[in-house]
């Protein structure tokens, strides 16, 4: 998982991405951190980013965010958005489609 710093951190060029967008204080944050990292281990030709809302409004324009959690799958464009906390089967369905 890569957690952006500055949204240069951000490089989509022709790659698998999933864009979890957070904010630290959400309650279940770390349920869905726990998701991901099971996720991203199976899927190693998916780069996984965290883009925290609280600091990085123009990406949440971008997507489209408007709620949290979000996590928005990207293969050259959106192909796939979870909104809100998912049940882990749901969550890992949505990866072995891609």
């Amino acid at each position: 998982m890569i957690f952006i710093a500055h949204e240069s951190d951000l490089l989509l060029n022709d790659k698998k991405a999933a864009l979890y967008f957070y904010a630290s204080w959400m309650p279940f944050h770390k349920k869905m951190m726990i998701m991901i990292s099971k996720v991203e281990e199976k899927y190693k030709d998916i780069v996984f980013y965290a883009i925290d809302v609280d600091f990085f409004k123009s990406l949440c324009s971008r997507y489209k965010i408007e709620e949290i959690p979000t996590v928005v799958i990207i293969n050259n464009k959106e192909i796939k958005r979870l909104v809100g906390l998912p049940l882990t089967s749901a969550f890992k369905s949505a990866f072995s489609d891609i």
